[in-house]
Order: C-alpha cells, then structure tokens, then sequence
C-alpha cells in the first residue's frame, strides 16, 4: 500500500499540471518558455471553477452567494458586506489616498506603453503559475505609488526592477504559494540579480512606508456583487461576475485609472457590466441596487467620476474585442 502510494505521488509530481515537470514540453532542465502568449481579451479560467460552482448551486446555502474561484471572500450576510465595503473605503481614501499626489507628472515619467507591457508580462507570470489575476493589480498599485515620489524619468531598467520587485511583494501577501526570487529573475531574461530585486523591494516598502494591501478593485467588485437581489439566477450573477473582472482587468493596464480609486473602478465596471449583459435586470432594481452600494463607498453612481471611468473602460472593452 505504501508502495502504491508513492507512486502515485510521483505521477502527480510528473504530471503536466506541474509547470516545472520535464513532460510539460520544457526541456530537461524544467525551465518554463519566455514566450507566453497573452490575450487582454481571455478571461482567466481557473481549473477548479466549474465544479465549485457546481457544488454551490447544489448546496442549501443562502441564495446571494456563489463561487468566486480564487478570489472568494465567503458566505457573508449583506450587513457584514456593507460594513466591510464601508471600512474598505475608508482605508483606501485615509490611508492610501497618497497614491495619487503626483499623478500628473507620473504619466509622464512612466510611459504608459511601458506600463501597458508590463502589465501583460505580470499576467503572463500569475497565469502560468496560476495565481489570482488581482496580484498583479495589487503589483501595479505599489508600481505607481512608488514612481509617484519620483520626480525624474527613471531608466527602463529600474522600471523593469521595480515590476519585478512589486510583483514577488504582491504575491507574498496575497498567496501561499512561494515564487522564488531566482524564478522572476529567470522570467525577467536573467537582467537582474536576485540581491538587486530583494534591494529594489525593499527600497520599494520603504517609499510606501511599509502600506502594501490596499483594496484593489477586483475586491470591490466581489463584494459589490455579494448585494445583488437574492432572487436573480445563477446564470445572470456569473456572466456580471466575468463580464464585471474582466473589466476591471482592463483598468489595471490603463494609466488614465491611476488616479482613480478602486472603489470607483469597481463600481464603474459592475455599472457598465450591468448595462451590456444579455439579462437585463429592471432599471428601477439596478439603480437601487447601485444607489446602495454606491452610498457605502461614498459616491453617487451617476458621480462625473464613475461615468468618466464608465467611458473608458467601455472604450477599452471595444478596442479588446476579438
């Protein structure tokens, strides 16, 4: 029985789920390609989806909840929900609002095509190793606070470093999964040491003076969608769910959104998602579901800066349209 055991841990070892195993088509030496193709129009498709929501369409848990994959924040009462978007909000506007004190002149430093890139480069990391997609808008959150102190146009090395280095610090906080310095450097082609990005990091804590978990808007989004009426199918909360992270994927490569607060995108991207679904929710429903969400975060939904970020990303999902 031990025996069978055993060998039974080495074939899950050796299967081709494992991104390092040499029967995964990378060679002996288990190295992964640099060559990952990304597509900003894919949504992420997490192997253990369907049958989480499999299960939870089955169960006798309460109506309103259903599965996140990844991102699944529980079975939450929408008392508990509001009061956790309330308290997000107040963390992201007094504690993190210093995020956008330069943001003019940092769209000037950073360019935005460089941005752009790098964003696609972190997608291509967490998907390959399949981590949740909001690493890498936790990543560019620190990414723009930090060059938001920098009053000159930094070098495409030190861009490249510190995405790197925010990169590895997103990950540790938002997973259990360990990514060694020595991998990202190999996905970086080898240009940095692994001594330069644990600097570049540390440099990277102290310039936001060690404020590294704000809110991102794909937390916003999960736990907007947690108050949606309790009577809608299944069906009509996954496609918002998709069409609603999908958008605020978008947002994290476009740098109009960096002065924008989560918050705000996210309800920008439910609003949007709302209005473009297949399944047309009652207009009085939607616009007393959005007044309510919107007053626990502080804004109005037919606020200039939820319809200004509605706009854009409507823009964006067009010009990412297969």
């Amino acid at each position: 029985a031990r025996c069978r055991r055993n060998q039974r841990k080495t074939r899950t070892m050796a299967s081709p789920s494992n991104p390092w195993s040499p029967c995964n088509g990378h060679g002996r030496d288990g190295r992964p390609p640099l060559h990952i193709i990304y597509s900003a129009t894919n949504k992420r498709k997490d192997q253990n989806t369907q049958p989480q929501m499999e299960n939870h369409e089955h169960s006798n848990e309460s109506s309103n909840h259903f599965c996140f994959s990844r991102d699944e924040i529980g079975n939450l009462s929408k008392i508990c929900i509001m009061e956790r978007l309330v308290v997000m909000n107040k963390i992201e506007r007094e504690i993190y609002c210093c995020r956008s004190t330069t943001t003019t002149s940092h769209e000037l430093i950073v360019d935005p095509n460089w941005r752009a890139s790098i964003v696609k480069w972190s997608y291509n990391v967490v998907d390959y190793f399949d981590l949740s997609r909001e690493v890498v808008a936790l990543s560019m959150l620190l990414f723009d606070r930090f060059f938001a102190t920098k009053m000159c146009i930094p070098s495409s090395d030190l861009v490249l470093l510190t995405s790197i280095a925010t990169l590895h610090i997103a990950i540790k906080i938002r997973e259990s999964a360990i990514i060694k310095l020595s991998t990202l450097s190999w996905f970086g082609r080898g240009r940095f040491s692994e001594s330069r990005i644990a600097a570049q990091e540390f440099l990277v804590l102290m310039n936001c003076e060690w404020l590294v978990n704000p809110p991102t808007a794909v937390a916003f989004v999960m736990h907007i969608l947690l108050l949606l009426p309790d009577n809608l199918n299944l069906d009509f909360k996954r496609e918002i769910l998709d069409a609603s992270r999908f958008m605020a994927e978008l947002s994290v490569a476009d740098s109009f959104f960096i002065s924008k607060r989560s918050s705000v995108i996210g309800l920008a991207a439910i609003s949007i998602s709302l209005d473009q679904c297949r399944i047309k929710l009652p207009l009085i429903e939607s616009n007393n579901y959005l007044k309510g969400v919107a007053s626990a975060i502080g804004v109005s939904h037919n606020d200039a800066e939820i319809l200004a970020a509605k706009r854009r990303l409507h823009l964006l999902s067009l010009a990412n349209v297969d």
